[in-house]
């Protein structure tokens, strides 16, 4: 599975995106017709009249599923902004694509001091339990996870799933699902938190190599912390089995949080299976990682 992380614009999805989604669980008849009425987006508006035709009244169980995935699906994905006659489509916004088990490992390592990231076995039993019950309050991982904070209005594994995977539990507010939402508040706290999580994670694997500094230290802190734009050449001894793939990795998960801080943004992160997707016993081609 590959995960899709992106900046969307913080406003149109707290103020249309979420009302839409937790009305249309009830009245998706009038949550399309609202919804019609603040788009500026031909694609949007032929589903969404799509949806309407076809409707069979009640919530989302009277709408056409492949339409209704494709509207929430562009709702969530693409890069939306205010104009004249309601708000439209700029494109869509470059992200971070790579694969969903490297990506939770990456922001496990960065999130959590506990994590055994240079243990393989130990490492992978944590992340299996940690997508059947994403942990709150571990900031990007929770998000890679599929948790949400703030508690949603409507159960999110319900509205759009890729896996099957979720849990909606009112009482103890807790929710999770193959795609969840940051709000730009969150994403600002991330990136303040960054440098002392990311020079956490330094410290970790100085201890690791018992104090030992490869000579291009300085620059791979440099690269993760934003103050140089090349992913230095990691020796062995530093990168351990992985090579420098975590180095440069957690370097773009890092751009991206800045980025997506600095236009006031909130993410965006999505489950999605590759469409390169080999046949069952057969590898398949890693997606690419980048911002």
């Amino acid at each position: 599975m590959d995960l899709v992380l992106r900046p969307v614009n913080d406003r149109f999805f707290h103020e249309h995106v979420l009302s839409f989604l937790s009305l249309a669980m009830s009245d998706s008849a009038s949550a399309l017709q609202t919804l019609l009425g603040q788009l500026d987006d031909d694609e949007s508006s032929l589903l969404a009249g799509k949806l309407l035709a076809s409707h069979i009244g009640g919530g989302l169980g009277g709408v056409e599923q492949t339409s209704w995935v494709a509207l929430v699906d562009r709702l969530t994905r693409m890069q939306w902004a205010p104009g004249s006659s309601g708000w439209r489509v700029l494109g869509e916004h470059a992200g971070y694509v790579g694969d969903w088990d490297e990506a939770l490992h990456l922001a496990l390592m960065l999130e959590d001091p506990s994590y055994p990231y240079a243990q393989a076995r130990a490492s992978h039993g944590r992340r299996e339990g940690f997508r059947r019950y994403p942990v709150a309050d571990l900031g990007l991982a929770s998000l890679i996870g599929g948790q949400w904070e703030p508690f949603p209005s409507f159960p999110p594994d319900r509205v759009f799933s890729t896996l099957g995977r979720g849990e909606y539990a009112s009482r103890q507010q807790y929710a999770f699902a193959d795609w969840a939402w940051r709000p730009a508040s969150t994403v600002a706290q991330w990136s303040a938190q960054l440098e002392s999580k990311l020079e956490r994670l330094l410290a970790r694997e100085r201890e690791r190599l018992e104090s030992v500094e490869p000579p291009e230290w300085e620059a791979v802190r440099a690269w993760l912390l934003g103050q140089s734009t090349e992913c230095p050449v990691v020796s062995e001894p530093l990168a351990g089995p992985q090579g420098g793939a975590w180095v440069e990795r957690i370097g773009l998960l890092a751009a991206l949080v800045r980025e997506a801080a600095r236009e006031e943004a909130g993410l965006v992160a999505h489950v999605i299976r590759p469409l390169n997707e080999a046949p069952e016993g057969e590898p398949s081609e890693e997606s690419p990682a980048g911002s």
